[in-house]
């Protein structure tokens, strides 16, 4: 008789599972029985933020629909197991997105079937219309976010009030929440460490003073976009209510109105920041860079300029600013990871900052529009690189000489410990060897070039641990010549589990038939469990033929 697994091994298992974000795995033990569910459920819900269901949109809907009106369900006390405290992130934005989801998706039987089932009761409650618009028959997705956010939190707080211990909540993530109704939700959870919203608009000193009262191991802010009168200044409110030196990182990844007084306000935190993001910085902001001076602590960094500030040049009284830019990042002796995005003289300001001996990067990321030579040469005392993407959008790409891109070449081999690369310098098939040569760790490559064909498969193939090969240039690759490759990558005993290869403009003289596309998917399918990705040119008489349909 085969006797039953203890529940030791059961929960084991379950923590495995949860360790390798094996969602379906967890669902699979959950139905095992009532017993092991109550293991394996708190766990998948405790990451249920990183499941496919939370990151989709129409094509989960269904799954999307049972994993929110479960948690939404629970908060009412109308489920057998309390999933929503078993939540580590309330992610109200995908809430919002499925709402979205049904509005755009009215003439669709399906989503129209699934917006019922969502709303069936006990969730009919949350059936709020927007009674301004659309003859009520909108729904008010902010009202309904609000409303779902506020009864899953108090949910959580009186649940954890009665057991005496603290709310097991510890990110919240949403669109437009209003600062009143985030000011509230703060002060239940008391275990919060994370904040993002949709508009950096709401944060103010009051929500700042209920966080520093309620949440003291709160860290961390993340904002989509931060516009409005006065807004650089209630930032700065927000960042200075804190506290002194409370925050380790900061992010706003779209439009903005930071400036001075918001990178005062952070210059607060210089003792505890290790990650900053400011994306879509306008000229004014990067004027007063320069104010992040004390902020020495960092490990990640990424700047990105808006059309605004990418030709600022830095002259006048902006020399000086621009000289303390160099030395704040020289300084940074615990920077890991940078970003440059379009940031004006962006490539000159590297090559003063990579040759310092203070600054050993593991990931660096460049796209600018402009470019120094200096920058490949100081790329050289990067050795410790893992991950480099250089991506220079420039008139000179095109016309750049072997001397310049064997400068790259040669900075790159230097990185003996590179798995990730990535450039549109046009390198050459020998200037391809020599890199992979050089770097048999390499697991990933996306290259560029003038027409990148079958002879680039061959230097692959002493890349022991290749998971991806992305040509987002024009390519000219055969049937034949990729089959070939699929089998001898399958062949030389190195782990290519998941291996991708995606091509992004395989000119149309090299379309491959239907047939063909569907063998080469299978192989690589059957072999590494990867995919094949294929983005074709349009084919030039159809569109010569455009020209002239009307």
């Amino acid at each position: 008789m085969i006797q039953p697994l203890p529940q030791e091994i059961w929960w084991l298992i379950a923590q495995e599972l949860s360790s390798r974000l094996d969602f379906s795995g967890l669902f699979l033990c959950a139905r095992v029985s009532r017993g092991i569910a109550s293991l394996a459920l708190p766990l998948l819900y405790s990451i249920h933020e990183s499941s496919p269901a939370s990151n989709a949109h129409i094509l989960e809907m269904e799954t999307t629909v049972c994993l929110w009106r479960s948690i939404i369900s629970s908060s009412l006390g109308e489920t057998l197991f309390p999933y929503c405290l078993w939540i580590k992130t309330l992610r109200l934005g995908n809430l919002y997105s499925l709402l979205e989801d049904f509005g755009r998706g009215v003439a669709d039987e399906n989503v129209r079937r699934l917006r019922a089932q969502f709303f069936e009761a006990p969730l009919d409650k949350f059936d709020v219309r927007d009674r301004l618009r659309g003859r009520g028959k909108r729904l008010d997705l902010d009202a309904v976010v609000v409303q779902v956010g506020g009864r899953i939190i108090e949910c959580i707080k009186t649940a954890a009030a009665k057991e005496d211990k603290e709310a097991g909540l510890l990110s919240l993530e949403g669109p437009t929440l209003p600062t009143e109704n985030l000011t509230s939700w703060v002060t239940q959870l008391s275990r919060l460490t994370s904040l993002r919203v949709h508009d950096g608009s709401v944060l103010n000193e009051g929500l700042a003073k209920a966080i520093r009262e309620n949440s003291p191991a709160f860290n961390e802010v993340a904002c989509y976009m931060c516009r409005g009168d006065g807004v650089d200044v209630k930032l700065a409110g927000f960042l200075g209510g804190l506290g002194p030196n409370t925050l380790e990182s900061f992010t706003v990844n779209s439009r903005n109105d930071l400036g001075k007084e918001s990178f005062k306000g952070l210059s607060g935190h210089a003792k505890s920041l290790k990650r900053l993001g400011l994306f879509n910085l306008e000229r004014e902001a990067f004027e007063a860079l320069n104010l992040l001076i004390p902020c020495l602590e960092i490990e990640s960094l990424s700047l990105e300029a808006d059309s605004t500030a990418t030709r600022l040049q830095w002259t006048g009284p902006l020399a000086k600013v621009y000289e303390e830019i160099v030395r704040w990042l020289q300084h940074c002796v615990h920077l890991r990871s940078l970003d440059f995005q379009g940031v004006p003289r962006g490539t000159e300001i590297l090559s003063e900052v990579l040759k310092s001996p203070g600054i050993h990067l593991k990931t660096l990321n460049v796209k600018s529009d402009d470019f120094t030579p200096e920058l490949y040469h100081s790329l050289r005392s990067q050795e410790g690189l893992s991950q480099l993407a250089v991506r220079i959008v420039d008139e000179d790409v095109l016309e750049a000489g072997e001397a310049r891109r064997d400068q790259l070449v040669d900075a790159i081999c230097q990185c003996h410990e590179l798995r990730e690369l990535e450039t549109n310098e046009l390198l050459s098939i020998n200037q391809f060897t020599q890199i992979t040569t050089a770097l048999p760790t390499l697991e990933e490559i996306d290259l560029n070039g003038d027409l990148i064909d079958d002879s680039f498969l061959l230097p692959l193939m002493s890349l022991s641990k290749l998971k991806a090969f992305t040509v987002f240039g024009p390519s000219s690759f055969t049937f034949d010549g990729i089959l070939e490759f699929l089998n001898n990558l399958d062949s030389n005993s190195g782990d290519h589990e998941g291996f991708q290869l995606y091509l992004g403009d395989q000119i149309f003289e090299y379309k491959f038939t239907p047939d063909e596309e569907k063998m080469l998917q299978d192989e690589i399918q059957r072999r590494f469990g990867g995919k094949l990705d294929i983005t074709y040119r349009a084919d030039p008489d159809e569109l010569h033929e455009s020209d002239f349909s009307d």
